[in-house]
C-alpha cells in the first residue's frame, strides 16, 4: 500500500509539535510515499523544512468557508489517506469536501481505495473525568502520544519511538542573541512563565526565586525569557536579576524564532503552555509545571514533571486547559505548593540524565 496522507493541524503552537510525531512516524512506515499538512498560515513557518513533511498547505485564518472548500477541492485528488488531527468545525468542512470529491471520482470508476482518520476530542470522557471524576482517561496523558493512536488504524504494528524534531535547514537565532551569550559560558536556562490561561501560570514572585536559586548552585547560569507580546510582566525577572543574566525575548520573536532560541538552550523549565511541546520534541532536557490541567504531560527522555501529588491534592486535575474556574479553598492550591526547591531538583535530573545520554551539555 502506497500512502498519500494529508494531516490537518491547524493549530496551535503545543499541539502541532506533538501532532508531528504522527508525521514522523509515518515517514518511517514503507507504506507511505508522502506526507503533507494542511495548517493556518500563521503557523505554518513551525511546518517548514521539517524533515517528516513533503509539503505545507495553508490558509489564513481570516479565509471564508468557501476558501476552505475550493482549497479542500482542490487538494482532494492528491491524497487518499486523510488523518484529521483537529477534529473541529473547519476540518469538518475540510474533510467531507475531500470524502466527496473521492466519492465522485469513485462513481466514474477512476477512484482508489480512500482512508480518513479522526482523532477525537472525547467529549464525554473529558465531561465523566473532570465533572464526575471517573478514571476514564489515561493519567498522566501524554498528548504526543494521543496522536499517534488514530494511525494505528492504517498501520496496526506502529510502535511508539519519540525521536527530536528535525527541520533539513538550520534554526538560526539573532546577532543579538549571539552577541549576549557569547559573553557567558554557563548554562543557558530558558523560562516560559506564560501560559494562555491564568489558572496555568505558577506566580510570577517564584520565577525570581527560582533563578536566585539555580545561581546559587552556579553563578554562571544565564536565564532565557519566552513569551508572547501580552506577557510584559515577564520585564519584572528582567529587571530584578539584570540584562547581564537575562535575555528578555518576550514579545520579540515569531514562533520559529522561539524555537531557534530553544535550540540554542540547555535546558527549558515552563508552564502547561506550547514551548514545553517544542522542547519535548527537540529532546532538551525540561521541567515541566503542572497545575489543575490533565492534558500537558510530556513523553521525551529528558522530561520532567514538578507537581503536587494527585493523593494530597484530590480536586486535581480539574480542568483541559487551565481555563476553568478554581473551586479549592486555597485559591490554585496546586499550583501556590510547587516550591523552587522541587524544580531545581527535577531539573538537575534532567540535565543528568542528558548528559549520560550525550543530549545536552
Amino acid at each position: 500500500m502506497n500512502m498519500r496522507v494529508l494531516i490537518i493541524r491547524f493549530s496551535s503552537f503545543g499541539d502541532i509539535f506533538q501532532a508531528l510525531e504522527a508525521a514522523r512516524h509515518l515517514k518511517r512506515s514503507e507504506q507511505t510515499t508522502q506526507i503533507d499538512w494542511l495548517v493556518r498560515s500563521d503557523f505554518s513557518e513551525l511546518l517548514q523544512n521539517q524533515s517528516a513533511i513533503d509539503r505545507v498547505h495553508s490558509f489564513n485564518r481570516k479565509s471564508s468557508v468557501f476558501e476552505l472548500i475550493r482549497l479542500s477541492w482542490n487538494l482532494a485528488p492528491e491524497y487518499d489517506h486523510l488523518y484529521d488531527a483537529h477534529s473541529n468545525l473547519r476540518s469538518f468542512v475540510v474533510r467531507t469536501t475531500i470524502r466527496f470529491r473521492w466519492f465522485l471520482k469513485t462513481l466514474s470508476g477512476n477512484g482508489r481505495p480512500h482512508s480518513v482518520v479522526i482523532r477525537s476530542k472525547e467529549r464525554l470522557r473529558r465531561f465523566l473525568f473532570f465533572r464526575l471524576r471517573m478514571p476514564v482517561l489515561p493519567v498522566p496523558y501524554r498528548g504526543a502520544e494521543s496522536y499517534l493512536l488514530p494511525i494505528r488504524e492504517w498501520i496496526p504494528d506502529l510502535e511508539f519511538r519519540f525521536e527530536p524534531a528535525s527541520w533539513s535547514a538550520q534554526l538560526k537565532s539573532s546577532a543579538e542573541f549571539q552577541d549576549w551569550k557569547a559573553k557567558s559560558n554557563g548554562a543557558l536556562i530558558a523560562f516560559a512563565p506564560s501560559a494562555a490561561w491564568p489558572n496555568k501560570r505558577w506566580p510570577i514572585e517564584r520565577w525570581s526565586l527560582l533563578a536566585k536559586q539555580l545561581l546559587k548552585q552556579d553563578d554562571s547560569t544565564r536565564f532565557l525569557l519566552l513569551g508572547g507580546p501580552d506577557d510584559t510582566f515577564l520585564s519584572e525577572i528582567e529587571s530584578e536579576l539584570g540584562k547581564n543574566i537575562v535575555f528578555n525575548a518576550a514579545g520579540k520573536t515569531s514562533l520559529l524564532a522561539s524555537a531557534s532560541l530553544l535550540a540554542e538552550s540547555d535546558a527549558l523549565i515552563a508552564n502547561d503552555t506550547g514551548l514545553l511541546h517544542v522542547a519535548d520534541r527537540m529532546n532538551l532536557p525540561s521541567v515541566a509545571i503542572i497545575g489543575p490541567t490533565a492534558f500537558g504531560y510530556t513523553s521525551g527522555p529528558v522530561a520532567r514533571i514538578a507537581e503536587v501529588s494527585r493523593a494530597d491534592l484530590p480536586c486535581k486535575p480539574c480542568s483541559k486547559d487551565g481555563r476553568d474556574r478554581c473551586t479549592n479553598a486555597v485559591q490554585l492550591k496546586c499550583l501556590v505548593d510547587i516550591n523552587p526547591d522541587l524544580i531545581v531538583r527535577e531539573l538537575n535530573e534532567a540535565l543528568e540524565i542528558a548528559r549520560t545520554r550525550g543530549d545536552k551539555l
